[in-house]
Formats: structure tokens, sequence, C-alpha cells
């Protein structure tokens, strides 16, 4: 019993740093990594400006990803729209708000510390899929570093972030959408 409740508050503590951490990011760039499914590679660089406002501009593809609070958006390289998507209560919905409450808000149900990381497993939907994402911070500076996304069916997309820089300047218009008449 003893044990639990130590470990209990170890991890609490952990993931208060994190939190607070992860809420004094306004901005992040750098580069990415995502490997699907297919182990399909798939690189390029990111953007996140928050609140809500994420960018993948992929290399060697026709299209990027822009997200804001309700939409995911498969744009072309121009900007224009080409597909949309309900993001509802996805797991980037709550890590790109203004305040992210990891303890409170999240389905936390695991917390370990790996290849110089804290890996911090959390489940989607009250635990009723076996949806859920292993997100990944340093253990030293705490920068996320890796999120791992499994969705209701199975599939897994992993993001590897890279060359990191924080809090800097991002204009809204990168996320600016285009739609054709």
């Amino acid at each position: 019993m003893f044990f639990l409740i130590t470990n209990t508050v170890a991890e609490e503590s952990i993931l208060n740093k994190i939190q607070d951490n992860w809420n004094n990011t306004k901005s992040m760039s750098g580069s990415f990594i995502q490997i699907v499914d297919d182990n399909e590679m798939r690189n390029g660089n990111f953007y996140f400006l928050k609140p809500y406002l994420a960018k993948f501009v992929y290399d060697n593809r026709n299209e990027d990803i822009i997200t804001n609070e309700r939409l995911l958006r498969i744009v072309d390289k121009e900007g224009y729209q080409i597909d949309s998507y309900l993001i509802g209560n996805h797991i980037m919905k709550s890590l790109l708000s203004d305040k992210t409450n990891i303890i409170d808000n999240l389905d936390v149900s695991n917390v370990t510390q790996k290849n110089g990381n804290y890996q911090i497993a959390v489940l989607f939907d009250k635990g009723q899929t076996n949806a859920h994402v292993v997100l990944s911070f340093d253990n030293q500076t705490l920068d996320l570093k890796k999120w791992e996304i499994t969705d209701e069916f199975m599939s897994k997309t992993v993001l590897e972030f890279t060359k990191i820089k924080k809090n800097i300047f991002i204009s809204e218009n990168l996320f600016d959408v285009k739609y054709r008449n």
C-alpha cells in the first residue's frame, strides 16, 4: 500500500512539472518524422500556436495538415482545402488548448521513464475503446518529443519531434486555409 501511494505521488509530481512546462509553451516548431501503420515514413516541419492551431508541412507530399479547435484540414501546397474532419475530443485538442490539465482532464493510465523520456499513457473515451496515446517528454527539458496515437481501429501513428524551438513568433496567417469557388 505504501509503495502505491509513493508511486502515485511521484507520478503526480512528474505530471505537474510536465503540465507547467507545457502550459508555458505558447508556440513550438521544428521537424518531425511520422511513421504510420504500413511503416511508411514521412518527414516535414510542424508548427503549434496555442490555442488549437497546428500545421504539418510534409516533404515530398502534395498535401499538408492544418488544425484548429474543431477541424483537421487537409490542404494542398498552395493552402487550398481538399478535405476536412471534425476533431471532436481528440488528444490534440486538449494538448493545444491554452491550459492543458493533464491530471484532471486526461485519463492517464500510466507514467513511466524510458530512454531519457517520461512516457504518459492516456486513454481516449474513458477507456471505452482501445484508443490511446503515449506522450513522451524529455526528462530534462520536459519538451514534447513524441506521440504515439492508436485509434479505435488499432491504427497507429507515431510523430517524433526534433529541432524544437519554443515560444517563438509564429504568424496566425500560417494556418489560413483557402477555398476554391
